[in-house]
């Protein structure tokens, strides 16, 4: 997981897969499959048990807490030790040859249903009056995941986590929070 995560899909080789996972190529195949067998596995495995950040503020009982609570993971999340800088679903295979599109598919539903849930819990702010009837909730779904995505980016440029934090609040106050 880690592999396909700081190299992504097309990035990591049979070679670092055996090198990582102290198998040999046939063992792997025989095991898993093929590598996009193995991509979906890790993938999987990173939405179960890295990527529940997001999970956790869908858990907020208000809309401003639940917001609040998705910049701070988020941040928390991308700048925590021992793995890539950046979310594996964006640098896992967004830009991939026609060789690598199941890859680039994947990584595409993924982040789809991560919309889908912030979506769903945008609708319920708006069923409870917390947010305006005048907002688009998929255009605000979108406008949300973007600013995800870009402190993702910006981790992975290297910026800091006082920096990103300062980012996601000043994000945070332009939402109207």
């Amino acid at each position: 997981m880690l592999l396909f995560w700081e190299r992504g899909y097309e990035g990591t080789s049979m070679a670092h897969l055996t090198q990582a996972m102290g198998l040999n190529p046939s063992s792997i195949y025989a095991a898993f499959g093929d590598k996009h067998a193995l991509f979906q596995l890790a993938a999987k495995r990173y939405m179960e048990k890295r990527a529940i950040y997001a999970a956790k503020a869908l858990e907020e009982p208000t809309l401003e807490k639940f917001i609040r609570a998705l910049f701070s993971n988020t941040v928390a999340f991308l700048t925590r030790p021992g793995h890539p800088p950046t979310c594996m679903t964006l640098a896992g295979a967004v830009g991939c040859s026609l060789d690598a599109t199941p890859a680039r598919d994947l990584m595409t539903a993924i982040r789809k249903q991560n919309e889908l849930a912030l979506r769903k819990r945008l609708l319920k702010a708006r069923k409870s009056g917390e947010l305006s009837k005048d907002i688009n909730v998929a255009d605000y779904t979108r406008y949300l995941s973007s600013i995800l995505a870009g402190l993702s980016i910006q981790a992975a440029n290297g910026s800091t986590k006082a920096e990103l934090k300062r980012t996601a609040k000043l994000a945070f106050r332009h939402l109207g929070h």
